[in-house]
């Protein structure tokens, strides 16, 4: 295979490293950390050509200078390549005499190295060579004499290069160091012993992540005293790091190296569950110490619920101490302040536990507790939820309620169904609930509306037993003072009708007043999404309550054209159907925002066309002239146009079906046929199938046109929706479909049913024809 880099390329990569002037090398490793990319490229480019072409002359140039070069920053940045091209690409590559030679100069350099910076990243050179030479089947032993009598000597540098060395061990060859240490075992442990213990953070650090490295040379049952005397040592350093307020990322880096090893060797720490969470809890709980240190000790615990090997365990723990674990979950959750809840909302896919670099400790106590929901039984956590939960939720302070609120939501997400099955939980919960819905502090009230519109059993079997003290409790949150508030009352109301029985709004004592509500959030000064969800729960009141919507039609009608044209949605007019024989103007909808306040508004409007027929003949004209339901062509193109656009059609449709003596049905009707069959709201497509088959079943003259010239689009429009199954039409209609389609075959001359036949696909023919045999 012909290389990437050209012969003349290869020479002159050679020839740099090659060369006793260190000069153009140093000049490499300048453009590779270059602030121009093509500099930065252009390093890397040599360096790739390098590695694939010169590996063994590479490496040792990039050895040479980093072990012999006066200058801390080039044998830096030498180090820095030798990670970045990669040992273990290089390594093997080489000849056997190489190997010895690097192998013997590795061990002459570690002593040498003064810049602890520099060692540090050299360490994890060595550990990748170490990786490298016992995959391939070799011995190292002068590399593990060093490092056994580094451990020995009472010198920082070589203990913690030893260790680093140690804890950097790739996965692949562990169980082979391993072995060969396996000799020497009881020295090594009393090494890591006190190494644990030392003075020296820098040489303790280390040896937690060569405890990590090495746990499996400790696991036999006969090594596993030593195991637990590391483990404690380790969990008395991390204790020793928070006391001494060490500085830096020492913390940090003893809770991962605790994580890693929970993460590794479950089996081993299963029997320790008990003490590490009180270990944990002690540090969270501790009132002096900053909230990074809590959330570290809380994270290792939930590393914990993550694992199943360590369920058993955890559901063993005593009451108290879930209660504790519940208990500091929820007091995180008193760190939201008057801004996180829209702060918070515009986050996006961002790291959800931390904001601005810093880490969010509300939501780390949502993912807290959402743990602990998934990870410990109902029965274990709901009564203790339950308690504390009264304690809160009572609280004369607005963030204890707010946090209730908050871990009623969270665990409701996974135990929604121990919940109502746990005795008088549902009720107590339920008045708890109404009773928020008032509260003094919005972000309670947001919480509490939020909570509402959850998709749970819970909430289902709320909406269900307590409709009628909902409704009351819905409808009096629409008169609050905040705009955010009123806007989620609104949208749980809307929740709540959707998964409800349809006589839910009518037990309300004054329907009138309420639906007066429902009109005035769709005036102008309400925000969009507030004249959204009012034309959601009023589309829904007219379907299902017609009896209550049907004297509101006068009043909403004008209020759903008004949406349909309104400015905030851009609606540019483009062109005029003269030939329907009105005023119908075509529509392109451009929106910048949601497009669901204008679908919504057009299916309302085919909504009062259908349930309000009376009611709705003075708009039918004043409808087709002023707004366009028919969005045409390219209207239809544009994604973010379909589903409103289909609305529109259905819309005409439901005028054409029970308005025909107000319309010029023979105009009218055919042009709302052009535009079948429907594909993207469903639920329109299904209805507007549906009212054609009826208008074919009759032979509707109008539909049919002069001389059945519209038999041709109808067929083509049967024979798509069969062709896409249960999607574009119920089972009944699919059937209804077919039937016709035989009873066409028969009524209609043979020369007209073959041009039809004719004008078919390939597939649509087959279909046609495997309807017509069964």
């Amino acid at each position: 295979m012909e290389s990437q880099f050209s012969k003349e390329f290869q020479t002159q990569v050679y020839e740099v490293l090659s060369s006793n002037d260190n000069k153009p090398m140093e000049a490499i490793f300048f453009n590779c950390y270059s602030p121009q990319e093509s500099q930065r490229s252009e390093a890397r480019r040599f360096l790739e050509c390098g590695k694939k072409h010169h590996p063994d002359v590479l490496f040792i140039k990039l050895f040479f200078l980093l072990r012999c070069s006066a200058h801390v920053e080039t044998r830096a940045n030498a180090a820095r390549v030798l990670r970045f091209v990669g040992v273990s690409e290089l390594w093997p590559k080489l000849r056997e005499m190489a190997k010895e030679s690097l192998k013997a100069h590795f061990i002459a350099y570690l002593p040498e190295e003064n810049s602890m910076s520099v060692l540090r990243m050299v360490c994890v050179i060595v550990s990748e060579t170490v990786s490298e030479v016992y995959k391939g089947g070799k011995q190292w032993p002068e590399l593990i004499d060093f490092l056994l009598n580094s451990l020995i000597t009472k010198d920082n540098k070589y203990q913690e290069t030893s260790l680093l060395i140690l804890a950097h061990l790739p996965k692949a060859c562990r169980s082979l160091i391993c072995e060969a240490l396996s000799h020497n075992i009881q020295s090594l442990y009393s090494f890591l012993w006190s190494a644990l213990a030392s003075a020296n953070p820098d040489v303790q650090i280390a040896s937690f992540g060569a405890v990590v490295s090495l746990v499996h040379l400790f696991s036999h049952p006969s090594n596993l005293r030593f195991f637990h005397d590391l483990l404690r040592q380790m969990m008395l350093g991390t204790f020793n790091f928070i006391k001494g307020g060490f500085q830096g990322n020492y913390i940090q880096r003893a809770f991962k190296e605790f994580t890693i090893l929970l993460s590794e060797v479950p089996q081993l720490l299963k029997p320790y569950v008990g003490d590490i969470v009180l270990d944990m809890l002690q540090i969270a709980e501790a009132p002096l110490l900053n909230d990074e240190i809590h959330c570290l000790s809380i994270n290792l615990v939930i590393t914990m619920t993550e694992l199943k090997d360590f369920k058993p365990a955890l559901l063993n723990l005593p009451h108290q101490t879930l209660r504790r674990l519940i208990l500091i979950a929820i007091n995180l959750l008193l760190h939201i302040k008057e801004d996180d809840m829209e702060r918070n909302e515009f986050e996006g896919e961002r790291d959800p536990y931390s904001y601005n670099g810093k880490i969010n400790v509300y939501k780390f106590g949502i993912k807290f507790l959402y743990q602990l929901s998934i990870s410990l039984e109902g029965s274990k956590i709901i009564p203790i939820a339950f308690e504390l939960l009264s304690l809160y939720l009572d609280s004369e302070q607005w963030k204890k309620r707010h946090a209730g609120m908050i871990m009623l939501t969270t665990m409701a997400k996974e135990l929604s169904d121990e919940m109502i099955l746990m005795g008088n939980f549902l009720g107590e919960v339920v008045t708890k609930i109404l009773k928020s819905f008032q509260d003094s502090h919005l972000q309670v009230r947001l919480a509490t509306f939020k909570f509402m519109e959850m998709p749970t059993n819970f909430i289902q079997v709320t909406h269900i037993l307590y409709h009628h003290r909902l409704v009351t409790a819905f409808v009096t949150a629409l008169d609050d003072q905040n705009e955010k508030v009123k806007e989620q009352a609104a949208s749980a109301m809307l929740f709540f009708l959707k998964s409800t029985l349809p006589e839910s709004l009518t037990m309300h004592t004054n329907m009138d007043a309420v639906m007066m509500k429902f009109l005035a959030l769709l005036q102008e000064n309400a925000t969009a999404k507030q004249r959204s969800i009012a034309l959601s729960i009023f589309n829904i009141v007219a379907q299902r309550c017609r009896e209550v919507a049907i004297k509101h039609y006068l009043n909403f009608l004008p209020i759903l054209l008004e949406a349909c044209n309104d400015k905030n949605f851009e609606v540019k007019e483009v062109s005029v159907f003269s030939h329907l024989g009105c005023t119908i103007t075509t529509i392109i909808v451009h929106l910048h925002i949601s497009f669901i306040p204008f679908q919504e508004a057009v299916r309302g409007i085919r909504i009062c066309a259908e349930f309000g027929t009376p009611e709705f003949k003075p708009f039918i004209y004043r409808t087709l002239s002023e707004l366009s339901l028919l969005i045409k062509g390219s209207g239809r193109s544009l994604p973010e146009n379909t589903k409103a656009y289909e609305i529109a059609v259905s819309a005409i449709g439901r005028i054409c079906e029970f308005h025909r003596d107000s319309i010029d049905a023979s105009k009218l009707v055919p042009a709302w046929l052009s535009h079948l069959p429907l594909k993207d709201d469903l639920i329109e497509a299904r209805i507007m199938h549906e009212q054609l088959c009826f208008m074919v079943a009759r032979l509707d003259k109008d539909l049919l046109g002069p001389g059945s010239q519209n038999l041709f689009k109808i067929v083509a429009v049967f024979v798509e929706v069969v062709e896409k199954g249960d999607k574009l039409a119920t089972a009944r209609t699919g059937k209804q479909i077919s039937d016709l389609l035989r009873q066409i075959w028969q009524q209609f001359p043979r020369n007209t049913l073959d041009v039809i036949f004719l004008s078919l696909n390939a597939q649509q023919q087959e279909l046609l024809s495997s309807v017509m045999s069964s």
